[in-house]
């Protein structure tokens, strides 16, 4: 897993790492909130720590609204 970088944008920080070229995951200090899946020019924002039972929340063809999605789930 590589750290792609920190967000400082709210106040409950994310960090952002990849995982594989297409599922990168949402962490906070403490845990994992979810993941983020790219499917061709679409971003999938998954809520869960366990990618084997992460659960779909929306979809977006922004990278910044779907890491949102995630955070906010």
């Amino acid at each position: 897993m590589t750290l792609i970088s920190p967000s400082h944008r709210h106040a409950t920080d994310v960090s952002v790492a990849m995982i594989s070229d297409e599922l990168f995951s949402v962490l906070t200090p403490n845990e994992t909130l979810g993941y983020v899946h790219t499917v061709g020019r679409v971003y999938v924002s998954l809520s869960g720590s366990d990618i084997c039972h992460a659960v779909e929340v929306g979809q977006s063809l922004s990278w910044d609204r779907a890491v949102e999605i995630v955070r906010s789930a």
